[in-house]
């Protein structure tokens, strides 16, 4: 099977390494397509005069990320066409109960981002996983020579 296509919109430097690294960890397969902000992911992913792609098995959005609201970005994916079977989550250190139920209304799962290491790993690499399952999508990773 091929790697799953994840796209990554993400701000943070060190989440995005925490994100790769969590997916290792959890022996996920994966092309990891990275954009800094929900405006830069919108414009190449929503461009439909671009060449013909196929979309990603899974976009993960962080809310707060330069130029850009998370939950307008969450629509225009949702409001386009080439989206409608993909599996978005919210990926955020946001506690608040009004991203949780926005996350929930929209249909989208909420991955909370724990503060600890081993428990970012564990929780964000079996939600992807999860995910990626529900979808039958889920590659295994080939363990890697010494």
């Amino acid at each position: 099977m091929n790697p799953a296509r994840i796209v990554l919109v993400e701000d943070n430097p060190a989440d995005v390494y925490l994100l790769k690294l969590a997916l290792k960890e959890n022996g996920i397969a994966h092309e990891l397509i990275h954009f800094a902000t929900g405006e830069d992911a919108v414009q190449a992913l929503c461009n439909h005069d671009a060449v013909e792609t196929p979309p990603p098995d899974m976009i993960l959005l962080d809310l707060n990320t330069p130029r850009s609201d998370g939950f307008q970005v969450l629509l225009r994916f949702r409001n386009d066409p080439n989206f409608a079977n993909v599996p978005i989550a919210i990926i955020t250190s946001s506690r608040a109960s009004s991203d949780k139920f926005r996350s929930q209304l929209q249909g989208v799962r909420l991955i909370e981002k724990p503060s600890q290491l081993e428990d970012f790993l564990e929780a964000v690499g079996k939600a992807i996983q999860e995910m990626l399952l529900e979808t039958g999508r889920m590659p295994v990773a080939t363990p890697q020579a010494p």
